[in-house]
Formats: C-alpha cells, sequence, structure tokens
C-alpha cells in the first residue's frame, strides 16, 4: 500500500478507483453491495458506507434507491 498510515475507509476509497482506473468496473457497472463488499476488504459495514459516500460526493459513483451503488464516473483515457 503507498500510504500505510491510510484509513480503512481510504482503502476502500482507492480500491473503487483502482477498480475504475482498471476497468474492472465501467461506467454503469454495479458496485458490491455494502454487506458484500465490507466482507470482501474485512472491514464494517459503516466503513464501507463512508466509503461509498465520499465517492458519491466525488461523482464517482451514484446511489439508485432500493437498487444499489453504480459506477458514475466516465472511463479515463487509455
Amino acid at each position: 500500500d503507498d500510504a500505510p498510515a491510510a484509513t480503512l475507509t481510504e482503502r476502500v476509497v482507492r480500491e473503487v478507483k483502482d477498480r475504475v482506473a482498471q476497468r474492472a468496473l465501467t461506467p454503469g457497472a454495479r458496485l458490491p453491495s455494502i454487506r458484500a463488499f465490507a466482507a470482501a476488504m474485512k472491514v464494517s459495514k459503516s466503513t464501507v458506507v463512508e466509503a461509498y459516500e465520499r465517492l458519491t460526493a466525488e461523482g464517482i459513483i451514484t446511489s439508485r434507491r432500493g437498487s444499489g451503488f453504480y459506477v458514475d464516473a466516465p472511463l479515463a483515457p487509455l
């Protein structure tokens, strides 16, 4: 990790941003549920909620009520 002092929330934010940058998540792609992502990252659900809120505020993801979170950011140029 390039920032070992990063908080758990920052680690989750970085993971999502990295997946978008690597095109593992493309615009319109559904993100893992909060529960599933928390389990995968070995963090609490509240950590993922905070990370998803930050990513939403940055315009990288968007929330669809009752459906989940989706990538909203455009693809970076190759």
